[in-house]
């Protein structure tokens, strides 16, 4: 999830928990099937068209949306937003209508589906869904993969220069106390990031109802106020590699690249523990150009295409063979690779209706 959101000997190491952690917790339409391919599986493969993809900012490679031209045919799109919040109030002012590609988070693909505002599609209906890594289908927010397929995931943290901040910073205590040579600490504009992490820095859970515990998070925001630089979810990474900013909450995948340009650059695991995340391709129950969406699912669906975007954002992926792929730096990236012994990095299920509304009220009053 993620705005600027392992080679084999890692796997065991982040791969598989990871994997774990996130499982436990045919209508067409704007295609040219007479250019397409009919696969046994119903699967029309479109030769032509467009299809308007819409993304977290920075979060798709350009090489990409070239190659995808040259392989297939078809003009790809891109528009952006920043969070999973803004996608779902696009979606449902839209009723589903305006992009046939989306990429919401883990929590978001489950909302957006109880809605009714995902078009169900199977992606084993996909001649590529073989790719899907085996344990990637049976995910808490989407079983069976009638939704959605894999993306990238990662975590959500804390990043800070240990060459100006020498204190150490190791919870989001800390980050929410920081020490005056961190100057002004930045935060992503994100409701359901924001509010966990205050939660979890005053000893409460994430979707907690406890009206006290509410109270703690939103007192501790009301006092971080006054250290916030920026509530922005984009350009996280220029700021902290040029120095703009000294801590931030980052991605990982964004976070292992700032670290390539300014290496004095920290990624911290807080003991309160991190949410483990995974950004998924959907399609949106109004999309006009159903068959050259589905072509661009099961063309992300080649881990030669996947890895791309693995290794261009800093991420890992439920696509078969895109961790043979990855650059040898990313599988070696302390941001990438949770440490041996950390088993704090875990999903978390979306609020329901009450917990979310406590939400919105308490990141609004902290915005405001």
């Amino acid at each position: 999830m993620a705005s600027t959101r392992f080679g084999r000997r890692f796997v065991s190491a982040l791969v598989i928990p990871v994997v774990g952690a996130l499982a436990l917790a045919s209508c067409s339409g704007g295609s040219d099937a007479s250019k397409g391919t009919d696969s046994p599986k119903g699967y029309v493969e479109a030769t032509s068209g467009e299809v308007n993809l819409y993304t977290w900012s920075d979060y798709y490679p350009a090489d990409l949306i070239k190659k995808f031209k040259t392989d297939t045919g078809i003009t790809l799109n891109v528009d952006y937003y920043d969070s999973n919040e803004n996608l779902e109030a696009k979606l449902r002012a839209s009723n589903g209508a305006g992009y046939d590609v989306v990429v919401p988070t883990d929590y978001m693909v489950k909302i957006l589906a109880d809605s009714n505002l995902l078009l169900p599609f199977d992606a084993k209906s996909l001649p590529n869904g073989v790719n899907i890594k085996d344990s990637f289908f049976d995910v808490y927010f989407d079983q069976g993969r009638k939704y959605t397929i894999p993306y990238l995931y990662g975590t959500n943290s804390i990043m800070y220069d240990s060459a100006v901040i020498t204190e150490k910073i190791d919870s989001w205590a800390d980050y929410f106390n920081p020490p005056a040579s961190a100057g002004k600490v930045g935060i992503q504009n994100d409701q359901v990031e924001a509010v966990n992490a205050a939660l979890r820095a005053t000893g409460a859970q994430p979707c907690t109802k406890d009206g006290a515990q509410l109270q703690a998070a939103q007192d501790l925001l009301k006092s971080f106020k006054s250290r916030v630089s920026t509530i922005n979810s984009d350009g996280i990474l220029e700021r902290l590699a040029t120095g703009e900013e000294k801590m931030a909450m980052i991605y990982s995948g964004a976070a292992y690249r700032a670290a390539l340009e300014r290496p004095s650059l920290k990624y911290v695991y807080p003991k309160e523990g991190v949410n483990l995340w995974q950004d998924n391709f959907a399609i949106p129950v109004g999309a006009k150009n159903v068959d050259q969406a589905k072509t661009f699912l099961n063309w992300m669906l080649k881990p030669e295409n996947m890895a791309v975007a693995v290794n261009f954002q800093g991420y890992a992926s439920g696509v078969k063979g895109t961790d043979e792929l990855m650059k040898p730096e990313l599988a070696s990236s302390p941001a990438i690779v949770i440490p041996p012994g950390y088993d704090l990095a875990k999903p978390v299920p979306p609020c329901d209706n009450e917990a979310t509304a406590n939400y919105s009220k308490i990141f609004e009053t902290f915005k405001g």
